[in-house]
């Protein structure tokens, strides 16, 4: 967690993320995105959201952003339709087995957090 202390100090003193070299963004996007798999995971920390605190909803969230993809182009790449992912994103639909498994084999997401949340 220093580095990402020693990211955030310099993003302050340039004014900002966006002053940072992509390297240094995506660096801090890593770090970020392991403190949160952490909490998740480990810790078993679950940030309120106003919505369902869904532990594998929350981390697919964390993938979406962290590889800077809209609903409707991580939709496409598991290969569900962008209604069915939002449904799913907002609780209204369960996670079936297609999407558990291409969560797990494109994504990387733990098959033990799918399935204990589905």
């Amino acid at each position: 967690m220093q580095r990402a202390e020693e990211l955030i100090a310099k993003a302050t003193a340039a004014g900002g993320f966006e002053n940072l070299s992509k390297e240094e963004v995506d660096e801090f996007g890593n770090i970020a995105a392991a403190g949160s798999k952490y909490e998740l995971e480990v810790l078993k920390i679950y940030p309120f959201t106003g919505k369902s605190a869904n532990p594998a909803l929350l981390r697919l969230e964390e993938e979406m952003s962290r590889r800077q993809m809209k609903q409707k182009e991580m939709a496409t790449f598991l290969g569900i339709s962008t209604a069915r992912f939002s449904n799913i994103l907002n609780g209204k639909s369960p996670i079936n087995f297609k999407l558990a498994k291409a969560l797990h084999q494109k994504l990387g997401l733990d098959g033990n957090l799918i399935l204990d949340n589905v």
